[in-house]
C-alpha cells in the first residue's frame, strides 16, 4: 500500500503544478488587462471574429444548447479553433480571459448551455460591458469538454469581476480596489493568502497563490501605468522550462481599444487597433499566426483550423467526432450532438467525506487492472478539505472501469505520512474497501462508469 500511495502523491504533484497562468487588471490612469499564457506548447492564431454572425452552440451530449448572433466583433487568441478562444477582446472594450482551476465545479440549473471555451466567445459576441456579462451569468450554463477553467472579465469603463464555479455555484468577486489579480487558485482563498503574506512575498516561486501576490504587489506601481510596465510585471512571474513555460504574454490596452502580445517564439511586441478592423459582416474570416514576426492577416480556412483542432483534442485526451467539430466550428450556424463523445463518455461526481477539515486530499483514478497494478492515474488532483463532504467533479471520463484511491494529508505536508512503514494518515478506496498489508485487489474496489456516475468516499 505504500506504492500505491506513493504514486499517487508523485502523479498528483505533477498534475496540480502543471498549469500556472496569471492574470492582472489595473484601472489608473489606464485600464490595461494582462495575461501569461503557460502551457506545454504555443502553436495559435489570432483571430477577427465579425459581428451579425448566426452560432448555435456545439452540441456535445446536450441537446438545450445556446444560440444566438453576434452582436459585437472581438479579436481572440485561439489555440483549440475558431469560436473556442482563449481570451480576447471586443469592439466595445469588453475583454475576457480564462485560466485553469483544477477544482472547478461548473453550475447544472437546467439553463441552455455551451462549452467552456464557447462560453468566452459567446460573452465577447453580446456584451459590451463586464456588468452585462455579470447580469446574464446564471442565463446559461457550461458544459465543459475538458478543461476547468474559472475567468476574469473586465471592460474599459475600469468594472472587473472574476467567476469561480465552487461545488456546483457560480462565485462572483467583485472589488473595490483599483486592480484585481488571478491566478490557478480560488480567487478568495488567493485574497487571504495575500493579506497573510504581503509583508513576506516569495518572489522566487511560481507556486498559483505566490504568482498572485508578485502581481498584486505590483499592481498600482509605476510600471502598471504603462503598456511597457505591464509586460515587465508578467515577466516577473513568468516560467521558464524545457516541456512547459509562457508562451504568450498579452496586455489588453482596454481604453485605446488596442492589443499588444509576444510570444516565446517571437519575441517581438505586436500592436492590434480594433478600431482598423472591419467587424462588419462577412463570410470570410481571417487570422494571423500568433508566432509569426509581424501581425499578417489572412484567410483562415477548414485545413487551418483542423491543424489547431486535432492535437489540442489529442492533448486532452478526448476523442470527439473531430469532422462533424471542424465543419461546426468554421460555419456554427445549425445544432449538432457529437455521437461519439455522447456514447463513450460520462461526468463523475466524487463527493469525499472527512472527519476533520483540515489540510488536503490526494485522489487518483486509475482506468483497469493495469494501470491500477502499476499506479497509473487515468485522472490525478488534490482538494481542500475545508468541509465535512468535498466534492469534486472529473469531467469527459472515458466510460470504462475504474478504481479511485485517497489519502487525506492532515498536515499538509504533500505526503503520505507512514508508522512503522504503515499510513499513519487517513486512506481511503472506491467502494468502501479496506487495505490490509497492501490495497485491496481490483475487483474489490472497481465500479463501472457507464452505471455509477456519483461516487461516495469516506476517508477515515
Amino acid at each position: 500500500m505504500k506504492k500505491i500511495f506513493s504514486a499517487l502523491f508523485i502523479i498528483v504533484v505533477v498534475s496540480s503544478t502543471a498549469s500556472a497562468c496569471s492574470a492582472l487588471f489595473v484601472k489608473n490612469s489606464q485600464m490595461f488587462l494582462g495575461k501569461n499564457f503557460d502551457w506545454y506548447n504555443g502553436d495559435g492564431i489570432v483571430l477577427q471574429n465579425k459581428r451579425g454572425v448566426k452560432k448555435v452552440a456545439y452540441g456535445l451530449d446536450k441537446e438545450n444548447v445556446v444560440g444566438w448572433t453576434s452582436r459585437y466583433g472581438s479579436v481572440t487568441f485561439n489555440q483549440v479553433g475558431k469560436e473556442f478562444p482563449y481570451g480576447g477582446v471586443n469592439e466595445r472594450g469588453l475583454a475576457i480571459e480564462m485560466l485553469w482551476y483544477s477544482d472547478s465545479y461548473y453550475e447544472e440549473s437546467g439553463q441552455p448551455t455551451v462549452s467552456e471555451l464557447e462560453w468566452i466567445q459567446y460573452n465577447l459576441d453580446n456584451y459590451k460591458t463586464a456588468a452585462e456579462v455579470q447580469f446574464y451569468l446564471d442565463s446559461l450554463n457550461i458544459n465543459p469538454i475538458n478543461s476547468k477553467l474559472h475567468y476574469i472579465v473586465a471592460d474599459r469603463g475600469g468594472r472587473s469581476f472574476v467567476v469561480d464555479f465552487v461545488y456546483g455555484k457560480a462565485v462572483v468577486s467583485n472589488t473595490e480596489e483599483e486592480f484585481q489579480a488571478l491566478t490557478n487558485s480560488n480567487y478568495l482563498e488567493s485574497l487571504n493568502y495575500y493579506k497573510a503574506n504581503k509583508n513576506n512575498i516569495d518572489f522566487e516561486s511560481i507556486e498559483s497563490e505566490d504568482r498572485f501576490c508578485q502581481l498584486t504587489s505590483k499592481a498600482t506601481s509605476l510600471e502598471s501605468k504603462s503598456v511597457d510596465g505591464m509586460f515587465s510585471i508578467l515577466d516577473g512571474s513568468n516560467q521558464e522550462k524545457d516541456n512547459y513555460k509562457t508562451y504568450w504574454t498579452i496586455v489588453y490596452d482596454l481604453r485605446n481599444l488596442t492589443v499588444y502580445y509576444k510570444t516565446n517564439d517571437n519575441s517581438n511586441v505586436k500592436k492590434i487597433d480594433l478600431r482598423g478592423i472591419m467587424f462588419s459582416y462577412s463570410p470570410q474570416t481571417y487570422a494571423t499566426d500568433i508566432n509569426y514576426k509581424q501581425l499578417y492577416w489572412k484567410k483562415y480556412t477548414p485545413t487551418w483550423n483542423l491543424e489547431l483542432l486535432a492535437p489540442a483534442l489529442e492533448q486532452a485526451n478526448v476523442k470527439l467526432n473531430i469532422d462533424q467539430l471542424n465543419v461546426h466550428m468554421i460555419n456554427p450556424n445549425s445544432y449538432v450532438v457529437d455521437k461519439n463523445y455522447k456514447v463513450n463518455y460520462k461526468n463523475l461526481k466524487i463527493n469525499i467525506t472527512v472527519k476533520k477539515q483540515k489540510g488536503l486530499i490526494f485522489y487518483s483514478l486509475m482506468e483497469g487492472s493495469e494501470n491500477y497494478k502499476k499506479y497509473r492515474g487515468t485522472i490525478s488532483a488534490l482538494a481542500r478539505a475545508n468541509k465535512d463532504t468535498i466534492q469534486v467533479v472529473c469531467y469527459s471520463v472515458p466510460i470504462a472501469k475504474y478504481a479511485l484511491a485517497a489519502f487525506h494529508d492532515l498536515n499538509s505536508n504533500s505526503k503520505l505520512d507512514k508508522f512503522i512503514g504503515f499510513p499513519s494518515e487517513p486512506t481511503a478506496f472506491s467502494l468502501g474497501s479496506k487495505a490490509f498489508f497492501g490495497p485491496p485487489k481490483f475487483e474489490k474496489v472497481s465500479f463501472n462508469l457507464a452505471e455509477i456516475t456519483m461516487l461516495p468516499i469516506r476517508i477515515k
